[in-house]
């Protein structure tokens, strides 16, 4: 686990946005999966073997793997890094 003190985060709807950082690992350390937009451009974020996956959607071979929820969130798109934006995506589906 990423915090040391955990939040009960309230169950949002599928296009509200993330108020912070800490609410977005939560969502991902429940197990759950974000569809967003960023940039003009459709994401997934996934669960898969025990593994995160981010994807751009359309592009099957914009695959990344990450281990951890941190190496995730140090990954760039469009030259700033997730977790810097998490409060700026829009998400279209997102469970938890």
């Amino acid at each position: 686990m990423w915090r040391n003190n955990p939040v009960n985060y309230r169950i949002k709807s599928n296009n509200e946005k993330f108020d912070n950082l800490a609410e977005f690992i939560d969502n991902l350390e429940r197990g759950g999966e974000i569809e967003f937009i960023y940039n003009s451009k459709n994401f997934s974020i996934t669960h898969s073997d025990g593994k995160l996956c981010l994807i751009e959607q359309s592009k099957d071979q914009s695959m990344v793997d990450f281990n951890n929820i941190q190496e995730l969130l140090e990954y760039t798109i469009d030259d700033k890094k997730i977790k810097d934006v998490v409060t700026i995506i829009q998400p279209f589906f997102r469970c938890f």
